[in-house]
């Protein structure tokens, strides 16, 4: 709620500037839970609505079997927010990328996600989060940062908390 009056008091302050330039954000957990399960949670994108909680609806359409197009209505920042992703699953490395389908309207100027799991040394999984977004709002810079992390942030705990974990370790993830 904090970021929402955040937002709309910069938005009132920045009427007249231009859309804020893309940020990144990231952020990483380890997860009891083995990689194949928690890259299968990822991957299934018809049950994103219920791992995600800033998701409303999701439509699915399967374009092959590494490619799906995604259709979501999501709320952040204390705005509804709609956009379609073409998403690219790699599942032998465990990687999953999601860009804004440039054939669809979107509510957001720029979104490019990068989901990792990796084996961790336990047994469980390293789960790392990468996503480059500009809202198109006018937004001064530092606030648009501001919630690019925090929807990171909110986006891993959610999944995290979907595996029925809770530990989240670091915010910067130098690893690609």
């Amino acid at each position: 709620m904090r970021l929402a009056v955040i937002l709309a008091c910069a938005i009132g302050i920045a009427a007249t500037a231009a859309g804020a330039e893309p940020v990144e954000a990231r952020a990483r957990a380890h997860v009891p839970a083995p990689p194949e399960r928690v890259f299968a949670v990822l991957a299934d994108f018809e049950s994103w609505d219920r791992v995600f909680r800033s998701v409303d609806t999701v439509r699915v359409e399967r374009l092959g079997g590494r490619r799906a197009r995604i259709g979501q209505v999501a709320r952040r920042a204390g705005r509804r927010i709609e956009y379609t992703l073409l998403a690219t699953v790699h599942r032998k490395t465990r990687r999953l990328e999601l860009r804004l389908d440039p054939d669809r309207s979107h509510d957001l100027a720029v979104l490019q996600t990068t989901w990792q799991v990796i084996p961790g040394p336990d047994g469980g999984s390293l789960v790392s989060l990468r996503v480059v977004t500009a809202s198109g709002f006018p937004v001064p810079s530092f606030l648009e940062q501001r919630i690019a992390e925090a929807t990171t942030h909110a986006s891993l705990n959610e999944l995290v908390q979907a595996l029925g974990a809770v530990v989240v370790t670091d915010s910067h993830d130098d690893a690609h």
